[in-house]
């Protein structure tokens, strides 16, 4: 049996159960403060459906160690867990996630929003968050990349960190043991019908800048406009405003993304945020969907970007009296998308020279 250290809030009591594991009280925190990612990533020899389960299912989410779980996989859902097999989800042994963003076979991002009784970093976590981001390699392999964010300067904060770092790379250790044994290695992921009307939008991009830059454009206001055009109001950090104002003279409300925000990012690799529709879909407006944009090194200096634009099939399973609407909606996107991030390429292009006339 081991636990689940990915910045999930294991109880002390938990941790106390597996010796492998360094207590909390004597886990010093590093000489030099550190607030940079805290990243770990491990090659499974496993279909990325099944890592993808881990994250998204009860039964799956039991193969980090745990007695009981519940996932609610959505935006806004939880992430029930408990130890004890005498405990019950929800009591004060409970612990608690939310999810932020996810993108089914790909990547999950989520917060501790309660932390189980005794936990020994209860100030500590409330700024944190993490990011599973999962690469198919082909061949039934998977890449699982795990990032803990928000890390601060602050002595317990830095001690979570120490403790987490030490612990994250025991724990993907004994995932691999435990997965690469189990049968369900034979399973492979399902392809999505490439016509599915409701299904997310994919879009490509390559850009001559690199990613440090092209993460300015999608994360400050100055660099959304510079490639856009458009006013907009963008502040990075967990549910800030990512609001896109494409027509200043229409009436507050109706003039671009308003009401949309950050929900989860990964410095120069991971943006996501929640989108509206345009207001002449009039039920669709006061819905959210979400987009995901990862930022990919290509080539010697370049980015390749890669959005995807999710949560039109989960609109129109939750009214299906609004069905015909929402595939409308991802018609349009799937137009618009690719202008948007035209314009993000064309913006690094070299600008010609204009030779006048003699």
């Amino acid at each position: 049996m081991f636990r689940l250290i990915v910045c999930l809030a294991v109880s002390t009591a938990a941790l106390a159960q597996d010796k492998h594991i360094p207590q909390p009280a004597s886990a010093a925190a590093p000489a030099a403060v550190n607030t940079s990612p805290l990243t770990h990533e491990i090659d499974l020899n496993v279909p990325v459906s099944v890592v993808w389960d881990l994250f998204s299912t009860d039964e799956g989410f039991k193969k980090f160690g745990v007695a009981k779980a519940k996932v609610d996989c959505r935006i806004g859902g939880k992430i029930l867990s408990h130890y004890d097999p005498a405990g019950e989800l929800g009591d004060e042994g409970t612990i608690e996630n939310t999810i932020l963003a996810f993108e089914p076979m790909r990547m999950m991002a989520f917060r501790i929003t309660k932390a189980p009784k005794g936990f020994p970093f209860m100030n500590a976590y409330k700024s944190t968050w993490s990011v599973a981001t999962m690469t198919d390699l082909g061949g039934g392999r998977t890449r699982l990349r795990l990032t803990g964010l928000g890390y601060t300067a602050d002595e317990e904060s830095q001690r979570m960190r120490a403790f987490f770092d030490q612990g994250n790379a025991y724990t993907l250790d004994r995932l691999k043991q435990n997965l690469e044994g189990s049968s369900e290695t034979a399973r492979m992921s399902p392809a999505a019908p490439a016509d599915d009307p409701l299904g997310p939008i994919t879009v490509e991009a390559t850009v001559n800048a690199m990613p440090r830059d092209v993460w300015k454009n999608w994360t400050t206001s100055d660099g959304f406009k510079s490639f856009l055009k458009t006013e907009n109001r963008i502040d990075l950090r967990l549910g800030g405003p990512f609001e896109v104002y494409f027509s200043m003279e229409a009436p507050a409300g109706s003039r671009g993304s308003e009401g949309c925000t950050i929900l989860s990012f990964d410095p120069e690799r991971m943006l996501s945020f929640s989108w509206n529709a345009p207001p002449k879909f009039a039920h669709a407006r006061g819905k959210h969907t979400w987009v995901v944009v990862h930022f990919l090194p290509h080539g010697a200096h370049g980015t390749k970007v890669v959005l995807r634009h999710n949560g039109f099939a989960e609109n129109a399973a939750a009214n299906p009296d609004h069905e015909a609407e929402w595939k409308e909606v991802r018609a349009y996107f799937t137009n618009a998308w690719p202008r948007v991030l035209a314009s993000l390429s064309d913006h690094y292009k070299p600008k010609t020279a204009t030779v006048p006339p003699k």
